[in-house]
C-alpha cells in the first residue's frame, strides 16, 4: 500500500482557534476492511494552546468521522502544542467493510467546549473510494474481534500490510519451540513466549504427553486429584520457603491471596511493594480510580518503593512500620518503566529488607512469578540465600499451561488461609497440574535456567554491539531472563517514536517482542540467535537513519505506542 502525501495551504486563524492541515498520507482509494497506519501533520494557527491533559477535561483531540458518523477520537502525542507549533498525529484508520464512496472528515475538538468547526475553522474533508476487499483470514478475524473482543495485545494495531509488501501478525494459530505461525502461515520468532509461561518452549513433547495422559479424568472434579499432592511435594522440594501450597490460575490470583493472608496473619493493613503484582483490586488501587475503577482510599494502604534502593524503602518503612502487614517485591528484574531500569537481585538489599520487615513483625513476600525456575538455582531465594516468608509462583510453573501457586511457611498458611475467602473453581484443574509435574521434573533434571542465562547474555552482548556499531544510543538491559531495549533519549516524544519504529521493524522482520521486551527460553538456540541479531540489525539501522534525518514520521507505518 503506497504512502501518499497531500499538501494543504495554511488557513488563517480568525479567533483563538486555528489549525492548518499541512500533510497527510491517506490515499483516495483503499480496499475494504483494511486498516491504514494514517498520519496527519497539523499546525496550531490560533492563539490558544492545545493541551493533551487539562484539569477540567478540556483537552484537544482529533476526531475522525465517516459520512458524518464519528469513528474514532485520537489524542495528541505530546503534552501541549502551542501557537505556531506543529504536531504529527499517527492513528489507525479503519476502512469500511462495504465498497463504495465515503466522505472522511478530520476535525479538532476542545473536549467539553467546542469543535473547531463551530469556530469557523473548517475540518479537513476527504473523499475515499473503497474497493471490494482482497481479504485474509487474519483481517476477517480482526474485524470481528474489534466488534466483540478487542482487549488483546496487538502490536500492529490491526494493520496487516506493510508498505514493502510484508505482513504484520494479527493472530497466532500455531506454535512450536520458540516459533509461532499466523493464520496465513507466516512464521515468527517469539520472545513473548506465552507471557513467560513457555519457558521450555511451546508444545514441549514431555509436557504435551503428560497432558494427554491426564485426560482419562475430567479436568475439574469435586475432590482433589493425587496430582495436586505430587506437584505440591515437588514445589516444596524446589522452593526454600515452601512448606505448604495452594493453587490458582493466574499470578494475580496468588498475589491477591498473599496480600490477604499477610493482612489476616498480622492484623495490619499496609503493604510496601516493588514491581508488578497483577490486576487485583488490592494492588491497582495505587493507580487511582480513573485508571482502574477501584475506589481510592482517603489513606492509601499500599506504597511503592524503588527496587534496590534501601533509602527509598527505609523512608516508607519508617512511616508505616507500626501498621505494616507485608513487604512484597519482585526480587529480580522488575520492569520499573519503559525506559528502565531492570536490575538484578542484590542479596544485601534483600537481606536488609528481610531483617527490617521481620523486626516490624511483618511478612516478606517474594513475587517469583517471573523468576521462578528461570533464575539460577530455580529461584532468587535459593540463589541468594535470603528466604522470604511467602512466595507467589506462576508463569513457568505450568510448563505453558495456566497454573500459579501461593506457597510459604506452614504456621502462616495454617492460621490465615481459612480467613482469606479464597476459593477459585479451577485451582485444582488436573491437566495443568499434570503439565506442572512434567515441567518440574525437567527443571530438576536439566539446566534450563543455565541455558536461558547463557543465551540471554549472548543476545544482550550482540544487541549492544550492534547499537555501538550503528551509532544508536540504546542498550539491551536487564537480567538475561528478561531484557528490554532502552533508548538513551531525553525527549519523551522522540523516545516513543524510536521505540515504535524499532518494534515495527522487528515485526516486519518476523520477530515478536513485548514492546521490545525479550524473554529467552530453552527453545531459543544458536540459529535463532543469528536470525534475531539479523532482525535487530535491520531495525536499529532504520532507527539510526531516521534519527540522522530527523524524520521518524516518514518511516512509521504503525501508530506509536
Amino acid at each position: 500500500m503506497p504512502s501518499l502525501l497531500r499538501l494543504f495551504g495554511r488557513r488563517a486563524a480568525s479567533s483563538e482557534y486555528g489549525v492548518a492541515y499541512l500533510e497527510h498520507n491517506i490515499p483516495g482509494r483503499l480496499p475494504a476492511k483494511t486498516i491504514l497506519g494514517a498520519r496527519i501533520l497539523l499546525e496550531n494557527t490560533g492563539l490558544k494552546d492545545w493541551p493533551l491533559h487539562h484539569p477540567e477535561g478540556k483537552r484537544v483531540d482529533l476526531v475522525v468521522a465517516c459520512n458524518s458518523e464519528v469513528w474514532a477520537t485520537h489524542h495528541l502525542p505530546r503534552d501541549v502544542v502551542r501557537p505556531g507549533e506543529r504536531v504529527t498525529i499517527h492513528f489507525p484508520l479503519r476502512v469500511p467493510a462495504t465498497a463504495g464512496r465515503y466522505s472522511l472528515k478530520l476535525d479538532l475538538v476542545e473536549q467539553g467546549v467546542t469543535r473547531f468547526e463551530d469556530q469557523c475553522v473548517p475540518p479537513l474533508t476527504l473523499t475515499l473510494q473503497v474497493d471490494p476487499a482482497s481479504t485474509s483470514r487474519s483481517v476477517d478475524l480482526y474485524e470481528e474481534a474489534a466488534r466483540t473482543t478487542p482487549w488483546h495485545y496487538q502490536p500492529a494495531r490491526g494493520i496487516r500490510q506493510s508498505a514493502d509488501g510484508r505482513t504484520y501478525p494479527l493472530f497466532i494459530e500455531r506454535s512450536s519451540g520458540c516459533h509461532v505461525w499466523d493464520p496465513e502461515g507466516r512464521q515468527f520468532i517469539d520472545y513473548v513466549m506465552g507471557w513467560g509461561s513457555a519457558l521450555l518452549g511451546y508444545n514441549e513433547p514431555r509436557v504435551q504427553r503428560a497432558i494427554v495422559e491426564a485426560m482419562s479424568c475430567a479436568p475439574v472434579v469435586p475432590l482433589p486429584h493425587p496430582l495436586e499432592v505430587e506437584v505440591t511435594r515437588k514445589i516444596v522440594e524446589a522452593i526454600p520457603c515452601a512448606e505448604m501450597a495452594i493453587f490458582g490460575k493466574n499470578g494475580s490470583d496468588v498475589c491477591l491471596v498473599a496480600a490477604r493472608c499477610a493482612r489476616v496473619f498480622t492484623g495490619r493493613p499496609v503493604i510496601l511493594f516493588s514491581g508488578y503484582h497483577g490486576w487485583g483490586d488490592w494492588w491497582v488501587e495505587h493507580a487511582g480510580f480513573a485508571a482502574t475503577g477501584v475506589p481510592e482510599r482517603p489513606r492509601p494502604l499500599i506504597h511503592r518503593f524503588r527496587f534496590n534502593d534501601l533509602a527509598d524503602f527505609t523512608r516508607l518503612y519508617d512511616a508505616h512500620r507500626n501498621e505494616l502487614a507485608a513487604v512484597m517485591l519482585e526480587p529480580s528484574g522488575p520492569a520499573e518503566s519503559p525506559g528502565g531500569p531492570m536490575k538484578d537481585a542484590d542479596a544485601n538489599f534483600l537481606a536488609a529488607l528481610a531483617a527490617m520487615t521481620r523486626e516490624a513483625g511483618a511478612l516478606l513476600i517474594y513475587d517469583e512469578i517471573m523468576t521462578g525456575f528461570r533464575y539460577p538455582g530455580g529461584s532468587v531465594q535459593r540463589a541468594t540465600g535470603v528466604i522470604p516468608d511467602l512466595t507467589c509462583l506462576g508463569k513457568a510453573l505450568g510448563g505453558g499451561m495456566p497454573l500459579s501457586a501461593f506457597v510459604g511457611r506452614a504456621h502462616i498458611l495454617q492460621r490465615a488461609m481459612e480467613h482469606t475467602h479464597y476459593g477459585p473453581t479451577y485451582r485444582g484443574e488436573i491437566y495443568s497440574l499434570a503439565a506442572a509435574r512434567a515441567a518440574l521434573d525437567i527443571y530438576r533434571s536439566e539446566p534450563v535456567a543455565d541455558h536461558v542465562w547463557r543465551f540471554g547474555n549472548r543476545l544482550r552482548d550482540g544487541v549492544n554491539a550492534l547499537c555501538s556499531e550503528l551509532g544508536v544510543a540504546a542498550a539491551l538491559i536487564g537480567p538475561p531472563f528478561r531484557m528490554g531495549l532502552v533508548f538513551d533519549e531525553p525527549d519523551p516524544q522522540r523516545f516513543g517514536l524510536k521505540r515504535s519504529l524499532y518494534q515495527q521493524e522487528l515485526l516486519k522482520a518476523g520477530l515478536i517482542t513485548y514492546d521490545g521486551m525479550m524473554l529467552p527460553s530453552l527453545a531459543h538456540d544458536d540459529a535463532v540467535l543469528t536470525a534475531t541479531l539479523g532482525a535487530v540489525r535491520g531495525a536499529l539501522g532504520l532507527v539510526a537513519q531516521a534519527d540522522r534525518e530527523g524524520d521518524f514520521d516518514r518511516y512509521l507505518e504503525l501508530p506509536p505506542f
